[in-house]
């Protein structure tokens, strides 16, 4: 019964396919101040974004749903252009302001500032979020914000190690302020956290 309901969803914009997946070969290199960072073997141009390594996906949508897991690519552009995280059209209200569930899992607040690694979703969308979706059920609350900006990731950590080879540290998930530019050079990014401004609720 739990598989039929499932493939009655729709499947969320920022939702990975098990067949986006890319296996990450990582390096560290040295800026010209000789300071080692984390890089890819081949760099691209689109391989950074706000000063930061992104982990490299297929934007495909081959393969099968991973509902606990958002396509980078599409997560960041979500973010960034402010589009609902389900249908992928722009969440913008008539009003200007941007409507956003707020879940206990994808929020956290430091100091007055109100954090999110979650996309805004559209007033359509919300009622069939919060129908549909367990988690967002259980804590989550709608707001509005003025706006959104990019402070932070949730990074996979690396070090260096022989010859320039990046290993794994264990370390999934950890917060990354933009600011902070030591972790930065040693996180491989896999979503985007913005800082929301007037939060109020809806």
């Amino acid at each position: 019964m739990t598989a039929a309901v499932q493939t009655a969803l729709r499947v969320p914009h920022v939702i990975a396919y098990s067949e986006e997946a890319v296996p990450q070969h990582l390096a560290f290199r040295r800026s010209a101040m000789q300071e080692p960072y984390l890089s890819y073997p081949n760099p691209r141009g689109t391989d950074w974004a706000l000063g930061v390594l992104r982990a490299r996906v297929r934007g495909n949508r081959r393969g099968q749903p991973q509902w606990r897991f958002m396509n980078t690519a599409r997560q960041w552009r979500c973010m960034v252009k402010g589009l609902c995280q389900v249908c992928g059209q722009p969440a913008i209200d008539p009003d200007g302001r941007l409507p956003w569930i707020i879940t206990e899992t994808a929020y956290r607040q430091l100091g007055d500032g109100h954090h999110t690694s979650a996309p805004a979703t559209c007033r359509h969308c919300i009622p069939e979020s919060l129908a549909s979706c367990p988690q967002l059920r259980k804590s989550g609350e709608v707001y509005t914000a003025a706006s959104a900006e990019p402070s932070a990731v949730l990074a996979d950590m690396f070090a260096p190690g022989p010859g320039g080879r990046a290993v794994h540290t264990g370390e999934h998930n950890v917060f990354v302020s933009l600011e902070w530019t030591d972790l930065v050079r040693s996180a491989l990014a896999t979503q985007l956290i913005v800082r929301l401004h007037d939060l109020r609720p809806a």
